[in-house]
Formats: C-alpha cells, sequence, structure tokens
C-alpha cells in the first residue's frame, strides 16, 4: 500500500512538469497576446480575465485532494489533437487557433492524470480563457462591421424619437450641423467581449439549470448592443444641443467608462430578476462549490498507460514545435501591382488609391484599385488586395461585411461560376442597391493557387493546407459595376463575366497560382 502511495505522489509530480512544458512551448504565443492586451482596446479587459480563471483555480483546489480514472484515454485523444491543432496553426500562422488549442491540451493533461475529477477542477476556468484572447481576426471583422451598422441604426431611430433630424448614410448619422460616424472602434465590441464574459463569470456564481447559465451570456450580449446604442445617441444627442466637441476627447473616454460600468450594473440587475428565491441563497456556490463526493475520497489505482502516452507526447511536441516555428513560410515570386495591366478586354483603367486608414486596416503586403472604362459600358472597378503571408490581422476582409458599411443594402447573395480556360471558378455574386442605385460585384478567394468562393472555407484551407505547403499567401478578388437604368442584370452579369475571362490571363503574373 505504500508503494502505491509513492507511486501515486511521484506520477502527479509530473503534471505540474508537463505543465510547465507546454506553457514554455506557449510563451512565443504569449508575448503576441500581452501585445494584443496592451494596444488593443477591445482586448484590454483580457489580464483581468486572466486573473479571475487563475483565481477559479485556486478556490476549486479541493478537487485536487482526489482523482478518478473515468476519462483517462479520452484525456490523451484530447492531447493528440490538441497537438495536431496547434502545429497546424503555427505552421499556417493563425494565433487565434493556438490560443484555443493549448486550452485542450490543458484540459487533456489533467484528464489524463486525474480523470474527470481533475476534468471538474480545471474545465470552469478554461471556460473562461476564451474571453482572455483575441476572437479570429474574419469573426472579429464580422461583428465589427455587423454592430457597426446595427449600434448606427439604433441610435439614429432614438435620435429620431427624441424629435431630432437625421439623415443615415450606412454608418454615418448626419444631423445637418454635425456627422457622426460610428466607426469600428464604436461598434461595441469593447463592451460586448468584456460583458459576455462577465455575464459567464455570474453564470458561474449561482447554481442554477444549464439553460439560465446560457440565459445569463445571452442577456449581456444584448445589454452591451443595447447600452452602446444609447450610448451613441447620448453623445449625437448633446452634440446636437450643446456644443460638438463633446463627442471628442475627454468626454468621450469618459461617456464610454461610464456606461461600461452602467451597462454591468443593469446586466446584473435584469439576471438576478431571473433567479428564484432558491437560486438566489446559492450565490457563491455555483462552480465555487467544489466539494468531492464521499465516493471518491479514496484513491484509486492509476493508469500508467495514458501517463506514459502523455510523456511520449510532450517529449515529441516540444522539438516539433520548436522545428515548425523555425520554417520560414514560402513566399512565391510575383510581379509587383505596379506594374498591373491598365488595358483589358477593351477598357482602359484609371488607377485610384485606398486612404490610409483602410490601408492600414487591410494590412496588405500589395494591392491594386483601378476603375476600367471603355465605350458605353459604365466603369468595372478591379480590387485586389495580395498577402505573401497571412497571420492574425493580415488576411482579407469578407466584402459581404463591409459593403453594408457604405450604406449598401445586400438584396441577393448567391454564388456563381466563372470560366478561366477550361477551368470553373467559384465566385460571390452580390447584388446591392443604395436607394435608387444598383451594384453587382463579385469576388473571391485565391489562396495558394486555389480559387475559393466560401470565406470560411478559405480559413480551412489556410490551416489544413499548412500539412503540404510552406505557402501562406493569399489574394481577394472584386469586381463591381454599376447597373444603369434599362440594363437588366443579365447584361451586368455577362460584362463582368467577359471581363473577368480576360483577367484571368493576366492574373497569374501577380497572384502566382
Amino acid at each position: 500500500m505504500e508503494l502505491a502511495l509513492q507511486r501515486i505522489d511521484r506520477t502527479r509530480l509530473l503534471l505540474p512538469a508537463l505543465l510547465c512544458l507546454v506553457l514554455l512551448i506557449y510563451i512565443p504565443d504569449g508575448l503576441l497576446l500581452w501585445d494584443d492586451w496592451m494596444n488593443v482596446e477591445e482586448f484590454s479587459h483580457g489580464p483581468l480575465m486572466l486573473a479571475v480563471a487563475l483565481y477559479l483555480l485556486w478556490a476549486r483546489r479541493e478537487l485536487l485532494s482526489s482523482h478518478d480514472t473515468r476519462g483517462n484515454w479520452i484525456g490523451l485523444v484530447f492531447c493528440l489533437i490538441a497537438a495536431a491543432v496547434y502545429s497546424l496553426a503555427v505552421k499556417a500562422g493563425i494565433e487565434n487557433v493556438r490560443h484555443i488549442s493549448l486550452f485542450l491540451m490543458i484540459l487533456g493533461l489533467f484528464v489524463v492524470f486525474g480523470g474527470m475529477t481533475y476534468g471538474r477542477y480545471v474545465l470552469p476556468s478554461l471556460i473562461l480563457l476564451p474571453f482572455v484572447v483575441p476572437p479570429p481576426a474574419f469573426l472579429n471583422a464580422n461583428l465589427t462591421y455587423g454592430l457597426q451598422l446595427l449600434s448606427t441604426d439604433m441610435s439614429v431611430a432614438l435620435l429620431r424619437a427624441a424629435g431630432l433630424s437625421v439623415y443615415q448614410d450606412g454608418n454615418i448619422i448626419d444631423m445637418g450641423t454635425i456627422k457622426l460616424a460610428v466607426v469600428e472602434a464604436c461598434a461595441g465590441l469593447r463592451y460586448l467581449y468584456p460583458m459576455i464574459g462577465l455575464g459567464v463569470l455570474l453564470a458561474m456564481l449561482f447554481d442554477m439549470p444549464l439553460w439560465k447559465r446560457a440565459l445569463f451570456v445571452v442577456i449581456a450580449g444584448i445589454v452591451s448592443i443595447i447600452m452602446n446604442s444609447i450610448r451613441i445617441f447620448l453623445t449625437g444627442a448633446f452634440a446636437e444641443w450643446t456644443d460638438t466637441a463633446v463627442s471628442d476627447g475627454f468626454f468621450h473616454l469618459f461617456e464610454g467608462w461610464v456606461f461600461f460600468l452602467f451597462s454591468f450594473a443593469v446586466m446584473l440587475a435584469i439576471c438576478y430578476l431571473t433567479l428564484n428565491k432558491r437560486e438566489k441563497a446559492t450565490l457563491g456556490d455555483g462552480v465555487l462549490k467544489a466539494s468531492v463526493p464521499a465516493a471518491q475520497q479514496m484513491e484509486k489505482p492509476v493508469r500508467l498507460g495514458p501517463i506514459l502516452g502523455a510523456m511520449l507526447l510532450c517529449a515529441a511536441f516540444a522539438p516539433a514545435i520548436v522545428m515548425l516555428r523555425g520554417i520560414e513560410p514560402e513566399i512565391p515570386d510575383r510581379r509587383l501591382f505596379n506594374s498591373f495591366p491598365l488595358k483589358i478586354n477593351n477598357m482602359i483603367a484609371e488607377e485610384d488609391v485606398l486612404p490610409k486608414v483602410e490601408q492600414t486596416i487591410l494590412n496588405m503586403s500589395d494591392y491594386f484599385l483601378g476603375h476600367y472604362r471603355g465605350g458605353e459600358v459604365l466603369p468595372i472597378t478591379l480590387f485586389i488586395g495580395y498577402y505573401d503571408r497571412q497571420s492574425a490581422g493580415s488576411t482579407p476582409h469578407s466584402p459581404r461585411v463591409c459593403i453594408p458599411s457604405g450604406g449598401w443594402q445586400i438584396e441577393e447573395l448567391t454564388e456563381t461560376t466563372l470560366k478561366n480556360g477550361a477551368q470553373s471558378v467559384p465566385a460571390n455574386r452580390v447584388l446591392v442597391t443604395r436607394g435608387e442605385d444598383r451594384l453587382l460585384v463579385y469576388y473571391w478567394f485565391k489562396q495558394r493557387g486555389k480559387y475559393i468562393a466560401n470565406e470560411y472555407m478559405a480559413k480551412f484551407n489556410l490551416l489544413w493546407g499548412g500539412l503540404s505547403s510552406a505557402r501562406m499567401d493569399g489574394s481577394l478578388i472584386r469586381l463591381s459595376m454599376p447597373i444603369k437604368t434599362g440594363m437588366t442584370e443579365a447584361q451586368a452579369d455577362a460584362e463582368l463575366a467577359a471581363f473577368s475571362e480576360e483577367l484571368f490571363k493576366v492574373l497569374p503574373v501577380y497572384v502566382p497560382d
């Protein structure tokens, strides 16, 4: 018996050792995360959520006094999946996936060494950790543009209800004397992310059904969106009634902090009202109540198989990641867009330049923007954004989320097929309107020589393609054309299709196959 207890103690010492090894591997990603915390306001709440996650580990430490063998092998499966996904994410340069796979690796190691008891110990903290790290860039962009328009619509409705004259053009609020732009920073993400995280934490503090915990999270999201719209409304109202200067500077910043605290108080009050008397009495229990059932108080035999598997995995994982990080991405040879043909399909281009702020947001390696004109045909605008290596913050932005920010409404979005010689190329066909104006847009992605229409498939291709290629390059190609009065959609489709056929002939030199 004494020999068995010594063996148990020795195996338990392996868990913190393997966790330290995994965290050591994670240091380069942790430095990137620290940079996001310090420089991106939407994620400045990260250190606070990390501190709360660590406190939950301390509060539930009683669970470490016992363990079981349920799920040990499942824990090893978690570790294998996490190691594979982390390796692919390092290879493909996708920072956010690395964070998530790290959390899965930590959960897997705890389950390997202590079964479901250890899994119960660490899971609440891991649930909070996704709120510590930035979400994927494409999800962030989708949320930003969607919330910009939603917040603008709601604040305009409130301004009109207050008797103020307002004209809305996309995310621009025109009040006559002043114009308010609901820019990305006003979209509400800096409210939404920490509020949902606080909603999750609040849901953990009470002993209640799972559906009610989910309700707390939904309430947190709804309150943050509504309160952000009220903040924009008050900014516009004060600017109209007093001085336009109140919409900038200290007042704007102060108003944001006050409204965040007020939003949290409103969310807290609404959530508390949804609780019954018994649930209110459980405040502080929830996940903090971590007593071990009597049946698990006695030590159970340790399964050495999963533990040896975890040790071998970590021993192979560490040098493999170091080797993968040392592999430089392959950047294919290509011509710069400053030599891009200004004549395509007998149409002559007038080159254009993106505003500096858009260039900063898109963070492209190279781009081309031109308006091709010829005969009586309305101009066809061609935009190509190229990335020689894609990573977090440096990936193509989907037109379906940025088109509406210019005041356009998406009337129809379907997938079509273009001809590239004998090859068929999938593309997105978007019909948008703004008042009486109509615009037809085609766009698609070219990634490591492969044509892709779906944005999410492009992200998956970037991750999965890391297995077979050292290339990380990719591009967005977008064609757009106004549909003039008397022109049918079929005619506009034919014009864009004919232009794209000629475009495909010159494209590989600038966006490599």
